[in-house]
């Protein structure tokens, strides 16, 4: 298209604007985790609006689940920062649509994870290995195979979270999340089974030797350990799930 020519250009809706200002605010920290934000009148009369463009503003914000609206007598709308949980939901709808497996999704976690394991190694603190020893210790001292489970999914998150790399650990949040659901269904399916027991007792095993190689900053023992740990457990729910479709784990 030539200069001159006519080229429509879409004005944002003041709904639109007044949710990309509330969500600044929440993204940049200025309104926090369960913060109430102010009333309607408050709000209709800071921005110049109407309150049905302000509900409809609302609307947007709480379809990204970045408010929560409560109705009744603790009506008002609350604060809920971004979640990995609602970008891996949101991912499991894109990954399905494009013919995704939850192998294609381990996979790409055994990628992620090593580098993120090899990184901790590589500049691991004492500070970040005392708490991967107490992560572990939940892990041996859980009582049911649910304790178990959720010990040890919180044992790959500390690994993540430790890397310290931001997108790095957004992304393979994101991921985790999706296994972490794998393997919960993995257990409702299963129940104490000996091959359940089995895999927990394994994965304790592999996540005490990964210990070991990061207090010897062995980055490159570390990440092919933590690599092989990740393929084993998709090996072992191809197994045992009826499906490999990602979205089924959102039902």
């Amino acid at each position: 298209m030539s200069l001159g020519e006519s080229e429509r250009v879409r004005v944002p809706k003041a709904a639109e604007l007044v949710a990309m200002r509330l969500r600044k605010s929440i993204v940049e920290g200025e309104l926090t985790d369960g913060d109430l934000l102010p009333t309607e009148a408050m709000l209709t009369e800071r921005y110049g609006i109407s309150r049905p463009t302000l509900r409809e503003a609302l609307r947007i914000l709480e379809s990204e689940a970045l408010i929560e609206v409560r109705r009744g007598s603790r009506a008002g709308a609350v604060v809920r920062p971004p979640k990995g949980e609602v970008a891996a939901r949101y991912a499991g709808f894109l990954l399905e649509y494009r013919g995704a497996t939850l192998s294609d999704v381990f996979t790409a976690a055994a990628s992620i994870e090593s580098q993120c394991v090899s990184a901790l190694a590589a500049n691991r603190t004492e500070e970040d290995l005392a708490a991967l020893r107490e992560a572990l210790a939940r892990e041996t001292s859980a009582g049911s195979m649910e304790e178990s489970l959720a010990a040890q999914n919180e044992f790959h998150g500390l690994v993540i979270q430790r890397t310290g790399n931001i997108t790095m650990v957004a992304l393979a949040e994101m991921v985790r999340h999706v296994i972490d659901r794998a393997t919960t269904k993995a257990l409702e399916r299963e129940g104490r089974s000996e091959r359940q027991s089995e895999a927990r007792h394994k994965s304790d095993q592999t996540h005490r030797k990964l210990i070991a190689l990061l207090e010897a900053s062995d980055a490159d023992g570390a990440s092919e350990l933590w690599e092989r740990h990740v393929r084993e457990t998709s090996r072992y729910l191809e197994k045992v799930l009826d499906s490999q479709a990602v979205l089924d784990l959102f039902d």
